[in-house]
């Protein structure tokens, strides 16, 4: 894949990658769709943005299939079941797991129906891993900040006890770490620091990975890299202090997880399309 010149953050290497075993996964964030699939927010329509970001996928996989696709949550924008049916359709040509979390957009009755428990471990890959890859829900019904739930925290703590010798990566909605944009920082999982304080007690965490936030993040805490990933849809202006938006187009994240505990990964985005630039004057959706 092509790399961005001016996106010099945008590819994690280290280790050395000369290893036999390799799980592919494949991150989508943010779609925001409709029931009605005319529907435009902020001048864009979600699902003609997800359509090309999935076209664009569809060449990436010709040579690089992914082991496990995982949906960061906000898929839906308007609550319906029909906007979760659609990703079901969207979605229909991979061959490997689909797998998704909730968002501060979602609701779990229709999300439920669709993709089932938006915490779980994930344990269906097809190829062999020694990873743990761990979905956490930080939906907070009726807030748009995040938060883990108590027995979710439980289940948090008892994965990493039990596989404290297997490298593990945890996705979740909401970012975790502020990222130095004041709006976004306000709205961020307001449990955060419970959370840190139990993964800091494992030295096995390699990563967390998040959406929320339509932007490519990478902050590194104490061995454990911080990720967020690009929205399908429209993207938010990095450090801003209000509600802001970009010209960047929609993108997505390939991560590969190595048998010795090393993560590669890279953002990649669709070609510049001025029908995906948003109404960047719009103070909110």
């Amino acid at each position: 894949m092509a790399k961005d010149a001016g996106f010099e953050r945008s590819l994690l290497e280290y280790g050395d990658f000369l290893m036999s075993q390799v799980t592919k996964i494949l991150q989508l964030t943010d779609f925001h769709l409709f029931g009605d699939q005319q529907t435009k927010l902020i001048g864009i329509n979600p699902l003609q943005t997800l359509q090309h970001v999935l076209a664009k996928v569809t060449i990436d996989i010709s040579k690089n299939y992914p082991d496990l696709v995982i949906l960061t949550g906000d898929i839906s924008q308007d609550y319906s079941l029909e906007s979760y049916k659609i990703v079901t359709k969207n979605f229909q040509f991979f061959q490997c797991p689909v797998v998704a979390t909730m968002g501060n957009h979602d609701y779990f009755p229709m999300f439920n129906k669709v993709f089932g428990n938006p915490t779980q471990i994930i344990t269906k890959i097809s190829s062999a891993t020694n990873w743990r890859i761990l979905i956490l829900n930080s939906n907070w019904p009726k807030h748009v900040d995040g938060q883990i739930t108590g027995n979710d925290l439980i289940f948090l703590q008892k994965n990493l006890e039990m596989s404290s010798d297997q490298p593990t990566i945890i996705f979740i909605h909401h970012h975790v770490l502020p990222i130095d944009s004041n709006w976004l920082d306000r709205i961020n999982l307001r449990n955060a620091s419970e959370f840190l304080a139990i993964i800091d007690q494992y030295k096995n965490v390699k990563a967390v990975v998040c959406g929320h936030v339509h932007q490519d993040t990478m902050i590194y805490r104490q061995d454990v890299i911080f990720l967020s990933t690009p929205s399908t849809s429209w993207q938010f202006a990095v450090k801003s202090y209000n509600f802001s938006l970009d010209n960047l187009m929609p993108g997505y994240r390939w991560i590969n997880l190595y048998e010795d505990g090393t993560i590669k990964t890279e953002v990649v985005r669709i070609e510049h399309n001025d029908m995906f630039v948003p109404d960047t004057s719009s103070r909110g959706y």
